[in-house]
């Protein structure tokens, strides 16, 4: 069983990673010239992408590690050795920073960093998380992938969480937002209930507009506010 101990150590070495790609955004960011909003629009457009495949293969590979200590200290029977996640691919990343870099065309240019911050810790995390979901789901000794929050997580987290319910299926992604601090862990229960239809859904359908409503798509804002209207009252519904 993964303690609250183990994910608490899973989630400091993902934030150690998170510091460094912090650091190296805001030291790129210095180097730029806000006065020529084009260039500096183009030299992130190169940057991030860059920056987010670096990090993200550094997010998953401690992912990856810190799976395999799981597994061994769980007894797991045969063997497996957890699979890496790709990171965020250039183009989706190259989407969102478009977006953001509108900023840049403003009289406040420096919202375009408050906004990357925010989207590349996201792009950071997501492959470490990904990567426990997918080892958990391909491994033959592993009952599923559970969402595990903590006591300040958000009711929309807590929701996802099922109430310690097992991912069993790989139709459900790790829905999060981008200063999410929830955890992906493997659970080898075999008795471990199911989460629910509604987790499914919102995992599935959150993260998808979440992505095309950060790239510009009113259509997909539109959508994201009616199923966060839906998610509320399913929260409120299980609170009661």
């Amino acid at each position: 069983m993964v303690t609250p101990a183990d994910a608490q150590q899973l989630r400091q070495a993902q934030r150690g990673v998170q510091r460094l790609v912090e650091r190296d955004l805001r030291a790129f960011w210095g180097t730029l010239d806000l006065n020529r909003p084009g260039a500096a629009r183009d030299a992130l457009l190169g940057f991030v992408p860059e920056l987010t495949r670096t990090y993200g293969d550094a997010a998953a590979t401690v992912a990856a590690d810190w799976y395999d200590d799981q597994r061994a200290a769980a007894g797991a029977t045969g063997r497996y050795r957890a699979q890496l996640a790709s990171p965020a691919s250039a183009d989706r990343v190259q989407q969102r920073v478009r977006y953001g870099a509108g900023h840049l065309f403003t009289p406040n240019p420096e919202q375009t960093l408050v906004f990357l911050d925010s989207a590349v810790q996201g792009y950071v995390a997501q492959p470490g998380r990904l990567t426990i979901r997918d080892s958990a789901l391909a491994d033959p000794a592993a009952a599923g992938w559970q969402r595990v929050t903590q006591p300040n997580s958000c009711k929309f987290c807590r929701m996802l969480a099922g109430r310690g319910g097992v991912y069993k299926r790989e139709t459900a992604t790790f829905a999060s937002h981008d200063d999410c601090n929830c955890a992906a862990v493997p659970s080898w229960d075999p008795d471990a209930p199911e989460v629910g239809v509604e987790q499914y859904q919102a995992s599935v359908r959150i993260q998808d507009l979440r992505d095309r409503a950060a790239e510009g798509s009113q259509e997909a804002q539109r959508q994201l506010d009616a199923h966060r209207s839906r998610v509320r009252e399913f929260v409120a519904d299980m609170d009661n």
